[in-house]
């Protein structure tokens, strides 16, 4: 039997007085003037949030993939989402089936769902859209619960010599709504609505690899550490950038802390070292750095407490890490970074995943 969950949540939602107060920023409000208008087509409207995530993402992984148009989109608009629970999920599930079908031949790494409504865009952040947010979640992953890490994942076809080798890697679910323009989570912020956007930085960086290797004879030499070396020395440096260093008055929720305040910290590599690859960032630590929100739950609750809408309400944690793109102790490094070889004789043949139609 249909149900319409999704469709009557939006209606439950509240307008936003803080937002009639304090209106949207410009870059925010050109991008709406496009997605808010119902003559312009789905291509359209995925080319201004293209254009959005270019040039105002603060991610830098993403803001690349966005450059090179190798996001792939699931853009559910006014119209889709008036429609039943099980046909929003069924479009859902084919663009993201479609999205690792480009991911398996490393043509992209991130892929962003997004509810396209005015409604949605000015509501109260509250416990109407945090529920909002819980159903599309639950329509995408099958679960939708707060404050976890839910996980989805990403396949890459690699040519070894004279065989096929398949790597998967997790990628994580983030909640980014338009709800965060000008609030303490503002880098959490996307026009349009509410969305969830997965980036695989792992999967990206191997990908990379994998090119240089097949056009520079000199790293060819050397193909079994190169994919390490990619990790730490390109995607851990722009992890780095992206978090950026703690400055006043920043509306960013989180910044990176000064080396030596973590146990990790006393490990090498020496500041010469650092300096190498990470440049002006060296005087930071490389192994975690400090927030307001836990950067890899899915849908951090606080966004939708009214009890903590200023950034001196909330308390700052260290439980956030680099490891995962570096260190061979973490647990997530295999999964997430270097990414876990699928053996032939015991996992699925993903080729033959996606022909069937299937979920990996």
């Amino acid at each position: 039997m249909a149900t319409w969950r999704l469709s009557d949540l939006i209606a439950l939602l509240e307008p936003d007085p803080w937002r009639a107060a304090n209106p949207f920023s410009p870059e925010l409000v050109e991008c709406h003037q496009v997605l808010f208008d119902g003559a312009r087509s789905r291509g359209e409207k995925i080319g201004a949030l293209t254009a959005w995530l270019a040039q105002h993402q603060p991610c830098l992984f993403g803001r690349m993939e966005a450059r090179q148009n190798r996001l792939e989109f699931c853009l559910l608009t006014e119209n889709d989402l008036e429609r039943s629970d099980e046909e929003i999920r069924d479009r859902v599930q084919r663009e993201r089936t479609a999205w690792k079908r480009n991911a398996l031949a490393g043509i992209s790494h991130g892929f962003v769902i997004v509810a396209v409504s005015e409604r949605i865009a000015t509501a109260l952040p509250n416990q109407a859209l945090h529920n909002l947010a819980k159903r599309l979640c639950e329509l995408y992953l099958g679960v939708d619960e707060s404050d976890e890490i839910h996980l989805d994942d990403v396949i890459l076809e690699i040519r070894v010599q004279d065989r096929t080798e398949w790597r998967r890697w997790k990628v994580g679910a983030n909640y980014f709504s338009a709800q965060g323009d000008g609030r303490w989570w503002q880098d959490h912020r996307i026009p349009g609505g509410l969305a969830f956007s997965m980036n695989s930085v792992g999967h990206m960086a191997r990908t990379l690899a994998e090119r240089q290797l097949t056009k520079n004879p000199a790293v060819a030499r050397c193909p079994a550490e190169f994919p390490r070396e990619k990790l730490v020395y390109w995607a851990l440096p722009t992890a780095m950038r992206t978090i950026g260093p703690p400055a006043d008055g920043s509306t960013r929720g989180t910044w990176l802390a000064r080396r030596g305040s973590f146990s990790e910290d006393r490990e090498p590599p020496s500041f010469q070292q650092r300096e190498q690859y990470f440049g002006g960032l060296a005087h930071f630590s490389e192994n975690r750095y400090l927030g307001l929100y836990h950067t890899d739950q899915t849908i951090p609750s606080s966004y939708f407490d009214e009890r903590l809408w200023r950034r001196d309400d909330l308390s700052v944690r260290d439980d956030l890490y680099f490891t995962y793109l570096h260190s061979l102790a973490d647990e997530d490094y295999l999964g997430m970074g270097l990414g876990k070889e699928l053996q032939p004789e015991s996992d699925e043949n993903p080729v033959i995943e996606f022909e069937s139609g299937s979920q990996p």
